[in-house]
């Protein structure tokens, strides 16, 4: 009996990875500001029909008023993993790998930089993470999250 009751938590577990993510979400987000809010939602939304694993092109890191993690899936919708518990395995992406276009500033030559425009096929989970919140406040509110737990280069 106690065989049956594993197999079949595996074989539920291996079916809702295929299908797709389920959030465990437990957290009420109505004591958040209405940004906080607004922010988890946004994320949350971007996920709701996204496969898993799905490619993207990485944007480039960026930190302006916050930290950036960003990739646009072949879908056109932007994905932004920045305050995850990513596992990024052995690829080298950094903190600035963003192009400097408008500065005054020579070209990033950081290894992560060689990897913006990259195509990346991405599988991620929900995780309880946070997001840093509003109008340029370093207030962080947790959130069950989408995160990275695999990614590897794509090759067409």
């Amino acid at each position: 009996m106690r065989t049956l009751i594993i197999a079949t938590i595996c074989f539920v577990s291996s079916v809702t990875m295929a299908l797709g993510q389920e959030s465990a979400d437990t957290i009420s987000y109505e004591a958040y500001p209405e940004a906080a809010q607004h922010e988890i939602a946004t994320i949350i939304e971007s996920f709701d029909e996204v496969e898993n694993p799905f490619i993207a092109t990485y944007l480039g890191s960026e930190f302006h008023d916050y930290f950036y993690f960003p990739f646009r899936g072949a879908n056109g919708v932007y994905y932004d993993f920045s305050y995850r518990n990513n596992n990024l395995g052995e690829i080298p992406f950094g903190e600035f790998d963003a192009p400097y276009p408008e500065l005054d500033a020579p070209e990033n030559t950081t290894p992560g930089a060689k990897l913006v425009g990259g195509k990346f096929l991405i599988y991620w989970e929900y995780e309880l993470s946070y997001v840093i919140c509003c109008e340029g406040g370093q207030n962080s509110y947790p959130a069950w999250l989408p995160r990275i737990s695999k990614i590897e280069h794509y090759k067409d």
